[in-house]
């Protein structure tokens, strides 16, 4: 997934570019950097590449890959000096590579982000949970259900994304792109789109840009369903991500005209400033961008995104705060660790990582009153309500 480019006559450094697959280069994210040693460290050379490893060195490690790439510890409100020497005090307990994953475990939750993730064997671990997260928990609990929690959420999720189409125009609703889009009308003059996920746009195993080609079209196929409506829908709000370079394709499809709407910056590289322009004529219909706070990562991006266009109104609720890419690091004794590492910046250089992007008309998208039915009911209201 990477390309390799060497800058001027400098031989002694090295920077990769993620071009996402190789399909858009014009999603340019902020390289990483490297160096040239003048040797090979101690470490990677002769019997230390097969030195058997202990806990506290694999430990030790973890800590120093955070040190260096970790780029959101004040953003997240912890002391990570104070955290790494506390949990190193306690491994002289640890016998096993069960209790360096709790100890691990137990540590990483400080962060709160949802893109820290710590693998061992076949156990895994989320720093983020969403307090909507906490709230169905408690819900399931006291609904007697059969299920058990993680069905039971999941059939909530399911039930939310159907209830929209009880509130739309019928037959008006339709789907493209492997159904990670969804749009219709409400009161026939509201157009309604619905972006699932920004991730998998065919129903088989195709390369990114034939599925980048099939999610072009059927945006466009959208947007002619749509073209006799007044305002527009935009619903992220149940979009947990996917990738950038596919949030940038949707927003060509509501850029009024080209601007700048992102940077991309990392430690020790220059910044990537990301213009984007519309896709055909520009779009200039008020816009209202629905999010929440299951909206994170990519999702997050094409927030940041649409936000640059001036017809465009964030509604729901604060998104996840999650925004950077994940850098997987894997480690000795069958440790995988992914980290945030990239500031990712609005088009007036804010950043929201931790804090979640705000909107501009908060809506309340999941009362405690009616966790099931409160989407839709909110969704039927702001089509009825002033866009501007």
């Amino acid at each position: 997934p990477y390309s390799v480019y060497r800058y001027g006559d400098q031989a002694d450094e090295l920077w990769l570019h993620y071009f996402d697959y190789r399909t858009r280069p014009e999603l340019l994210q902020a390289p990483l950097r490297f160096q040239k040693l003048p040797a090979l460290p101690e470490a990677c050379r002769g019997e230390a590449l097969n030195q058997e490893l202990d806990y506290g060195q694999v430990f030790e490690r973890i800590v120093q890959t955070f040190d260096r790439f970790y780029a959101f510890f004040d953003e997240r409100g912890v002391d990570w000096e104070t955290v790494k020497q506390r949990y190193a005090a306690r491994l002289e307990g640890v016998t096993s590579e069960e209790q360096l994953f709790e100890l691990l475990e137990e540590m990483l939750a400080l962060l709160e982000d949802g893109h820290v993730n710590l693998r061992w064997d076949d156990r895994s671990f989320n720093s983020g949970r969403p307090k909507l997260r906490a709230r169905l928990a408690e819900a399931w609990s006291k609904s007697g259900s059969d299920l058990a929690e993680g069905a039971w959420v999941s059939a909530w999720h399911r039930g939310v994304l159907d209830s929209v189409h009880q509130v739309l125009d019928s037959g008006s609703v339709r789907s493209g792109a492997a159904k990670a889009l969804e749009w219709g009308t409400l009161g026939g003059d509201v157009g309604y789109l619905r972006v699932n996920r920004f991730s998998r746009f065919t129903e088989g195993q195709e390369p990114r840009p034939v599925q980048y080609d099939a999610l072009d079209a059927d945006l466009a196929k959208m947007r002619a369903d749509l073209a006799a409506t007044r305002t527009l829908i935009v619903d992220v709000a149940m979009n947990g991500g996917g990738s950038d370079a596919a949030a940038q394709i949707v927003a060509w499809y509501f850029a009024d005209q080209r601007r700048p709407v992102l940077r991309y910056e990392v430690e020790g590289a220059p910044a990537q400033d990301i213009v984007i322009s519309p896709r055909g004529p520009g779009e200039t219909r008020p816009v209202l961008l629905l999010t929440s706070e299951i909206t994170a990562s990519a999702a997050e991006s094409f927030v940041l995104m649409m936000r640059a266009f001036p017809h465009v109104t964030q509604v729901g609720g604060r998104t996840r705060g999650g925004i950077s890419s994940l850098l997987p690091k894997p480690f000795p004794k069958g440790f995988m660790v992914t980290l945030s590492y990239q500031r990712v910046l609005d088009a007036e250089g804010n950043l929201f990582e931790g804090s979640g992007i705000p909107p501009e008309r908060p809506l309340e998208l999941f009362p405690d009153d009616d966790l099931q039915g409160g989407f839709a009911a909110a969704l039927a209201t702001l089509a009825k309500a002033d866009p501007r």
